[in-house]
């Protein structure tokens, strides 16, 4: 196949000639080409110049095609047509296939999904799947076409990813009201609730408010996702970030701690570097006034 395409002439020639054909002159394959009909002219005969053979009579303004000429514009059509007819339905398989997007539970099911409707009001016809996952994974092998996850200060972006920040927010112990109804206390008295994957990020960030995790009742959990519920349960404290629990904090089913010393995180959209359908910049974009 590839020789084949070196014996061809050059695309642009090729071009040339059919919107010449199709206009009837090379003023009207300009217009047609956004080019001037000089440029035209000269790929038209360096077309006939390359292929040995008369492809128009030249008479004034307008030219008309010799039979070799009819012949060429006949098969370039139908060329071009099947190229177009091809090139259409890409975009249109394209466009209805479903953006996938990569993120943790906690992202997914309390900033993302409640706002869903937002973006579909904006573009109904994008197609949106949200496939949680505590752990983050290659983008590019999984299928992926963006992932929202925590970036953490000074580790390296990875080659081909790119990395948009969406938001600062801070890490909050938090609780259900009832579980210090009798006022403030110790935090080392109160029950933490945890899981197995979180762990190791929960002491980190515990040691940086000065807590001792060591000392800590905890309540382990074999699932992340069921630590937010937990924790509106009045089961203990849980650790998360101010934007993840928002909405629980504005509704009252939770309380944020005093307790000073907890770092803040970097929320930010990642992506596969390279070409991106519309629907991706359009979801990419729109999750900067989500993480707000």
């Amino acid at each position: 196949m590839s020789s084949r395409w070196r014996d061809l002439p050059s695309l642009s020639s090729l071009r040339a000639f059919d919107a010449t054909a199709r206009h009837g002159g090379f003023a009207g394959a300009g217009r047609a080409l956004n080019v001037t009909h000089a440029a035209v002219t000269q790929q038209v005969r360096a077309l006939e110049a390359e292929l040995g053979v008369q492809l128009v009579r030249r008479a004034g303004r307008t030219v008309s095609l010799t039979g070799a000429g009819e012949r060429l514009a006949q098969v370039l059509g139908e060329a071009f047509g099947t190229m177009a007819t091809g090139i259409d339905s890409l975009r249109r398989s394209e466009a209805r296939r479903v953006l996938r997007v990569t993120t943790t539970t906690f992202v997914a099911e309390q900033t993302i999904m409640p706002r869903l409707p937002e973006f579909w009001a904006l573009h109904p016809e994008v197609e949106v799947a949200l496939v949680p996952n505590p752990s983050v994974v290659d983008l590019v092998e999984e299928g992926f076409d963006l992932g929202v996850r925590v970036q953490s200060e000074g580790v390296a972006v990875p080659p081909g990813l790119e990395i948009r920040l969406l938001c600062r927010t801070p890490i909050l112990a938090v609780c259900a009201p009832d579980l210090i109804r009798d006022g403030p206390v110790d935090p080392h008295d109160l029950p933490w609730i945890t899981s197995d994957h979180g762990w190791s990020w929960d002491r980190e960030n515990l040691r940086a408010a000065g807590l001792d995790p060591d000392r800590l009742k905890k309540i382990q959990l074999g699932s992340p996702h069921l630590e937010m519920s937990a924790a509106r349960q009045g089961l203990g404290i849980s650790l998360a970030t101010e934007i993840i629990c928002r909405p629980d904090l504005v509704a009252g089913r939770l309380v944020a701690l005093p307790v000073a010393g907890l770092p803040s995180v970097d929320y930010a959209v990642i992506l596969p570097r390279g070409p991106r359908r519309p629907a991706v910049e359009h979801f990419a974009r729109w999750l900067q006034t989500v993480f707000l």
